[in-house]
């Protein structure tokens, strides 16, 4: 498992999960940069970010995942993103229109099950499978 702190990369089969816990702010915004850069060089097809165990994360943290989704695109892969829905980082995926944007699974399970084996996420209808 890559990455120290608050952030690490691990791996479910062949997909990258970066794991964020605690607090994603301005204070480690670099680091979280750091292990998400580690896992699209994976260059699996997708990349799951799990935000299950964030206890809190301002704009610094959207601003990065956007930036993040920007580079998996540019390099043909996907971001697909874990948060509970009742968590403060699901209503802010949701405030600021990531939850609309991009696929959020309840649980790493789901969003696992969700890439095939190319890394891309199977969904049939928006919103469908991250309910």
């Amino acid at each position: 498992m890559a990455g120290q702190g608050p952030f690490a990369l691990r791996y479910s089969g062949d997909i990258p999960v970066v794991d964020a816990a605690g607090d994603l702010d301005l204070t480690n915004v670099g680091e979280f940069e750091a292990v998400l850069a580690l896992a699209a060089g994976a260059d699996r097809g997708s990349v799951i970010v799990s935000l299950g165990r964030a206890t809190y994360f301002d704009s610094q943290g959207i601003h990065v995942l956007l930036r993040f989704a920007e580079h998996l695109a540019i390099t043909r892969q996907r971001l697909v993103m874990v948060a509970p829905h009742g968590t403060l980082p699901r209503r802010i995926l949701e405030i600021a229109g990531l939850a609309q944007a991009f696929p959020v699974f309840e649980t790493l399970d789901e969003a696992i099950a969700a890439c095939n084996t190319s890394g891309k996420p199977t969904i049939s209808e928006p919103g469908e499978a991250r309910k």
